[in-house]
């Protein structure tokens, strides 16, 4: 039975809290989430419960496919586009996430990253600019070759039947 809060595509991003309960927070479009996990742990409970995969498995994938070891994009679910990408490192395994299928922009005003939502919410962060810029990128080109993998495949199977 999955005892944290579930985590859908309709998260924002997750970021670390300082709070004596909890150690990250899910923002939603309609509301925050608290967890009593790392960003890392509640990710890899929600993949193991809902898609039989886990977190290793999904950055393993992506080392060998993508020829990416570091600051790993997490494709959660290809078909919603429900994909979490890093802007930071952290040793404690709970780094700022981003969900690309909610981004609209990053922008750089006043030396701090803004990133813009898809329901018009700006959030106001610390993290590097061009860093962001690059996690997104690659985020968007794994995604893209993922999916069109998955339909060279499908195909490919498809084909064969008939």
């Amino acid at each position: 039975m999955l005892t944290v809060p579930e985590l859908t595509p309709q998260v924002l991003y997750i970021e670390p809290v300082v709070h004596p309960e909890y150690l990250c927070r899910a923002v939603h479009t309609d509301g925050i989430i608290y967890c009593g996990k790392t960003a890392e742990k509640w990710i890899d409970d929600t993949l193991v419960y809902f898609y039989s995969s886990s977190i290793k498995v999904k950055r393993q994938n992506v080392k060998l496919i993508h020829n990416i070891h570091r600051l790993q994009p997490i494709i959660i679910d290809e078909k919603y586009q429900f994909v979490l990408f890093p802007l930071h490192s952290c040793k404690y395994k709970n780094p700022f996430f981003v969900n690309l299928r909610q981004l609209i922009d990053f922008k750089k005003v006043n030396n701090k990253l803004v990133i813009t939502f898809i329901d018009g919410r700006e959030v106001e962060t610390d993290y590097d600019y061009s860093f962001s810029k690059k996690q997104y990128e690659k985020t968007l080109f794994i995604l893209d070759r993922t999916v069109k993998h998955q339909n060279a495949v499908r195909k490919y199977f498809k084909d064969r039947e008939g």
